[in-house]
């Protein structure tokens, strides 16, 4: 499926099962859609990725069967910025540490994005490994398209612990929860962060540069 339709988004509507049960519903662009329910599980601390048995696609539904399938599973967002559903307190002390993570250079968390989405408004996002393998996804959201390169990564058996993340946005409060939540250590953004998210990385032990200036806000001893 194309991104793009007519010269405009091709933005669609999914629904997130797990086990038969109704998760989520969202609108999205409709490339990625395994990948997405990856990440979202991941990024939302639902479940861990090896908990999956399977995913199918049919048609819109996006159908995901766990190992355990008594498990009830819940959606544990909190919106602490930006837009989103149902509003809630975020207590930064529930919210993971990052253990002594990754080292990557400065030069080379510079990712090319597509141009064409980020002129049409949409947002793109990369992880990294140390070796220079570049896993890239866009979409309409910042939080979509963490969960899509989150998904990717674990679709091809690495983890977000042995990544960067690069983002086109701006590292908000609820990008800093979903990236914690996921495991990466080192959060590089095109975008200044807002004050909330410096110390939610700070506190979290997580590595958070904005590119173009080159500043490091958190944990600078990762970035060399």
């Amino acid at each position: 499926m194309t991104l793009f339709s007519g010269g405009l988004f091709n933005e669609q509507s999914f629904v997130l099962t797990v086990n038969g049960r109704n998760l989520l519903s969202i609108l999205m662009l409709p490339d990625n859609l395994e990948e997405f329910a990856r990440g979202y599980l991941a990024t939302e601390a639902i479940i861990t990725d090896d908990e999956i048995e399977s995913i199918m696609i049919d048609g819109q539904t996006i159908g995901v069967l766990t190992k355990n399938p008594f498990k009830i599973l819940l959606p544990k967002r909190a919106v602490v910025s930006g837009c989103g559903g149902t509003v809630s307190y975020l207590d930064p002390a529930r919210l993971p540490v990052i253990g002594s993570g990754i080292s990557v250079a400065a030069n080379s968390l510079a990712v090319t994005f597509p141009q064409d989405v980020l002129a049409a408004g949409g947002f793109c996002a990369a992880a990294l490994l140390p070796d220079g393998t570049v896993f890239p996804a866009s979409d309409l959201s910042q939080p979509t398209v963490l969960d899509k390169v989150t998904g990717l990564l674990l679709k091809f058996g690495r983890y977000p612990a042995e990544a960067a993340l690069i983002i086109s946005g701006k590292a908000a409060a609820d990008t800093i929860r979903k990236t914690l939540n996921a495991g990466y250590s080192v959060l590089a953004a095109y975008r200044p962060p807002t004050a909330l998210a410096v110390g939610l990385a700070d506190a979290a032990n997580l590595t958070l540069m904005h590119l173009p200036d080159k500043k490091i806000y958190t944990h600078s001893d990762r970035i060399r």
